[in-house]
């Protein structure tokens, strides 16, 4: 598409002489005097180029073109071409305090003359890199750019497993994955992957785990090769999308499969899988999480007693009663055979806990009224809290199975904090 020029020049042999050189690399619109450009910059901005003007003419009247422009913010910066047939230092000093991006001689070589002006409205249609990193911080996505050799040219946002992310004066420019993320292995992976989009041509999707000061994420990167004219790679442009919510929730429908047939709780596996990413979502959040151990009182009494059909009754209604007694965020899974486990995230205070275990021994024994096992099924309840007992799964469990070792010590169907 031919790109248009507006020429503000006096109808003459000069304006003349300039249109034969430009006619053929720009569709040109030539009017006489600049109380003619208002109405066709106003019209016309965003299909210009640009704006070529006879420096007699702002000279003699005083008009300023720059403050006629159209403000169109940063999408459309129209730039502005002095044309004089003798250009003074003076001259061009007064031309690019009023807004001019260069000034040219009519009597230039064609090929000189054309250059300068296409090189203007490059210029002004390129973008830096600032700019196009500031505008791209809008998104919620981050995007960002290598060279052919795996080095960043720019990123538009960074997340915490980078090294000196956090300090504003640091840059991710030049530098390497391998130089700035925390989990190494990753980074290889990463590096890697871009060595073979170069090799290949080939784009690539993929998402990976990271892992950084006691968080996890899921990251999914949509990496395409970058051509030149010639059509061969310099680059990699990439799109990272943090997917850390979808994936754990994919992960755990998926898992959600995977549950007890007799009590419908989630089995031992996926118990403990799910409470891992529940104490990861709560160091993320900074909140609190508890977890229950559970074990039913002399249950194998109550099967000696009632029968195997009884019992499994008595279990299946106490998997109905954790079922419907919890969030959806919460966990609640049968790792034995009469023992359970609950973890329920963003408790706001240990009393909360207390109150809650409270409620489900009550709910316990009113799933019973009336049955032939009335009295007769109690349960005991060992707790520890994230992150006052432990870090991790492993180590909570650890202590709200001693603290459960308590309660059955002093008696059982009671309630027990590890201390």
């Amino acid at each position: 598409m031919t790109k248009s020029l507006l020429l503000v020049m006096p109808d003459g042999t000069e304006r003349e002489h300039l249109i034969g050189k430009l006619d053929g690399a720009y569709s040109l619109l030539c009017v006489d005097s600049p109380e003619d450009c208002p109405a066709i910059l106003r019209e016309k901005s965003f299909s210009l180029s640009a704006v070529l003007v006879d420096l007699r003419l702002t000279g003699n009247t005083g008009y300023c073109f720059s403050e006629a422009l159209p403000d169109n913010g940063p999408f459309s910066r129209l730039p502005l071409i002095g044309v004089a047939p003798d250009v003074t230092d003076e001259l061009a000093g007064w031309a690019l305090e009023r807004g001019f991006s260069e000034i040219i001689e009519p009597t230039l070589p064609q090929t000189l003359l054309l250059r300068r002006i296409q090189n203007v409205i490059r210029a002004t249609d390129s973008m830096s890199f600032p700019e196009l990193e500031r505008l791209l911080r809008a998104l919620p996505s981050n995007i960002f750019l290598k060279d052919a050799q795996g080095r960043y040219v720019f990123s538009t946002q960074h997340w915490h497993h980078l090294y000196h992310a956090e300090d504003p004066n640091w840059s991710i420019r030049g530098l390497t994955d391998l130089e700035i993320r925390k989990d190494k292995d990753n980074a290889l992976k990463a590096m890697e992957a871009d060595r073979e989009i170069v090799r290949s041509g080939e784009g690539v999707n993929y998402i990976l785990q990271e892992k950084a000061d006691g968080l996890v994420e899921y990251l999914e990167l949509i990496k395409r090769p970058v051509r030149d004219e010639r059509g061969a790679v310099t680059g990699i442009v990439a799109l990272i999308n943090n997917v850390t919510e979808q994936q754990l929730l994919k992960m755990e429908l998926e898992k959600r499969a995977q549950v007890d047939m007799l009590t419908e709780l989630l089995n031992k596996v996926t118990t403990q899988e799910l409470i891992d990413m529940r104490i990861d979502g709560c160091r993320r959040k900074k909140t609190m999480g508890t977890l229950m151990m559970i074990d039913v009182d002399n249950f194998k009494s109550v099967n000696d007693t009632y029968g195997h059909v009884i019992g499994d009754r008595v279990l299946a209604e106490l998997g109905r009663v954790f079922r419907t007694s919890f969030r959806g965020t919460d966990v609640a899974g049968r790792v034995g055979g009469d023992e359970f486990m609950l973890f329920i995230p963003e408790l706001a205070t240990r009393e909360a806990a207390e109150a809650l275990a409270r409620r489900i021994k009550d709910q316990v024994t009113k799933a019973f009224a009336g049955s032939p096992v009335e009295g007769k099924i109690t349960i005991s309840i060992g707790a520890a809290l994230f992150p006052e007992h432990g870090q991790s799964f492993e180590e909570l469990y650890r202590a709200a199975d001693k603290a459960l070792y308590t309660v059955k010590r002093n008696g059982k169907a009671d309630f027990h904090f590890y201390s």
